[in-house]
Formats: structure tokens, sequence, C-alpha cells
């Protein structure tokens, strides 16, 4: 029987670990991938840049999301930011060796990655912002329901 009683908001995930998953996941994937386009006649090299910024945008979002969850939010974005900045490079590099094509012969991809990393940025920044005004409108109405 699954535990039901927890909300994802309260779940503590440290980001470092957030990242190590989706990295394996992702190397997992592109395994797969170029298995698969091994025995074909057409292989499309650009799918592994794909699945490389879809898995930065998957680690912005879960990232996000799960920094509710933490008090110490400068801890949360020092080890946040850090996954981020590792498994871009990693998604790079793994894209790079799979497809053959550096990110410059890959096309728009580059301006994807950076597009990724600005919005990844922002939203960790309008989450934090959110989570400064659920706390204060918090503290407001305990207080006037006389609570402190």
């Amino acid at each position: 029987m699954i535990d039901n009683s927890s909300s994802i908001f309260e779940k503590k995930l440290h980001p470092l670990k957030q990242a190590a998953g989706i990295a394996f996941s992702l190397m997992l994937i592109l395994t797969l991938i170029k298995l698969f386009q091994y025995t074909s006649d057409d292989p499309n090299v650009g799918v592994y840049w794909e699945i490389g910024c879809a898995s930065l945008l998957l680690f912005a979002l879960m990232n996000s999301v799960l920094s509710l969850a933490y008090e110490d939010q400068n801890f949360y974005w020092l080890y946040s930011i850090m996954g981020f900045a590792g498994l871009l490079v990693f998604a790079g590099t793994v894209s790079t060796l799979y497809s053959g094509m550096s990110i410059d012969e890959a096309g728009a991809y580059r301006w994807m990655f950076l597009m990724f990393t600005m919005s990844y940025l922002i939203l960790l920044a309008i989450v934090r912002t959110m989570r400064k005004i659920m706390i204060i409108a918090q503290r407001e109405d305990s207080r006037l329901r006389g609570e402190e």
C-alpha cells in the first residue's frame, strides 16, 4: 500500500542526488537509443542533443518544486546550481560523444542550453520569492488569529 500522507512539497531530496539521478537516466536513455540507432540505416544524431536539453528542463522543474521543502534556501541554491552546472556539462559531453557532433555543429542546441540555464535561474528566483510571500502570509494569518 502506498503512503499518500506526505506531500511532494515536504520531500527533501538533495539537489546533487537529483542531478545524479537525472544524469544516470540520461546515460541509460542515450545508450539505449545509440544501440537502436546502430542497427538502423538512417541515424538521427540530433536526438542526443534533444534528450540532453530535455534532461536539463526536467531537472530545472523538479529542482524548483523540491526547493520548497528546504528551510535553508542558500544551502539549496548552492548545491542546485552546482548540480545544474554538472548536469549541463555532462549532457553536453555525452551528447557530443554519442552524436559525433560538437555543440557548434549541432545547430540551435547551444541557444537551447543557454535559454534553459537562464530560465532555470529565473524559475528558482520565482519559487524562492513565492515561498517568502507564503511564509509572510502564514505569519500574518496566525498573528490576526491571535495564535502568536
